[in-house]
């Protein structure tokens, strides 16, 4: 079964509502300011994203994040870089990524609550850092990746 845009878009509103989505930092593409909106289409029109779904920020700088059907889309003011949603390999908190490169465990790396950067990595073992507010945003933003992950991977078993 071919899964259209559509179809994911109205999974992924499902499950941001499941996780007490829109909140101060994150919100429904659809529901942004109409100037909003076509600033984020113009800056992003030929990547074919899908359609944009959600919108992730972080207070106190300019970092956002956008998922949409087909791509993650995360940037700071208009320099932005975006994934295929079927390309991700893994995803953890940066947190998690330092500690195991470090090796050390500290009292920030493992505040739960603190956690703000999910650290994607890609089929071809490139790492990204992609941003959202601490606590209930970035698991909301983690979980609803997964699920789309899981929308857009190739089905093995009914090709």
């Amino acid at each position: 079964m071919q899964k259209t845009d559509e179809y994911i878009a109205k999974r992924l509103k499902w499950k941001a509502e499941k996780h007490s989505l829109p909140t101060e930092h994150s919100f429904l593409f659809e529901i942004l300011p109409t100037e909003n909106q076509k600033y984020y289409l113009e800056l992003f029109e030929n990547l074919n994203i899908g359609i944009p779904v959600l919108v992730f920020t972080q207070p106190n700088n300019d970092k956002w994040t956008i998922i949409g059907t087909r791509k993650i889309v995360w940037g700071e003011y208009d320099k932005y870089e975006s994934l295929l949603i079927e390309n991700i390999k893994e995803m953890k908190p940066e947190s998690l990524v330092k500690l195991s490169e470090s090796g050390k465990a500290t009292k920030e790396s493992m505040k739960k609550a603190e956690w703000d950067e999910l650290t994607i990595t890609n089929l071809n073992s490139e790492q990204f850092v992609i941003p959202a507010f601490k606590g209930s945003d970035f698991f909301a933003m983690w979980n609803i990746l997964l699920m789309n992950w899981q929308l857009n991977r190739k089905q093995k078993l009914e090709e």
